[in-house]
């Protein structure tokens, strides 16, 4: 029974942070949607949600449920040795909880329906921005 309770209270909790998440990205500022509108790559990242809970300078900048994505080629690069950053990358998007970055709440990323080919786009986009 309790245990019925606490997955109740983090779905709840889920929803609440993914609610919060699509309201950041309808909010978000002209300038931010501007500098998407240039590449496939961010316009997905924004179309998704993503920059609801993540932030990239100069695409979406004021996120903090997940981590920064500013620099994710060198960061990533490193997190799992014998393991590329593109990679690494492909296996956070396809399968959310793999992985976790210290100081960010475990299975708080929800899994999303991506095509190949989106996160083909969106991998090659968070990996080349800077």
């Amino acid at each position: 029974m309790r245990t019925e309770l606490i997955k109740l209270w983090l779905t709840v909790a889920l929803a609440g942070v993914l609610a919060t998440a699509t309201v950041a990205v309808y909010r978000a500022p002209m300038a931010e949607a501007a500098g998407a509108a240039r590449q496939p790559g961010a316009l997905l990242f924004q179309a998704k949600g993503c920059s609801g809970c993540h932030s990239i300078a100069g695409v979406a900048e004021s996120a903090s449920i997940g981590p920064n994505l500013t620099d994710l080629a060198d960061v990533a690069a490193g997190r799992i040795l014998g393991t590329s950053a593109a990679a690494y990358v492909t296996q956070s998007i396809r399968e959310p909880r793999a992985f976790t970055v210290e100081g960010f709440g475990v299975g708080v990323m929800p899994t999303f329906d991506l095509s190949d080919a989106e996160v083909e786009t969106l991998v090659a986009f968070l990996l080349t921005e800077r």
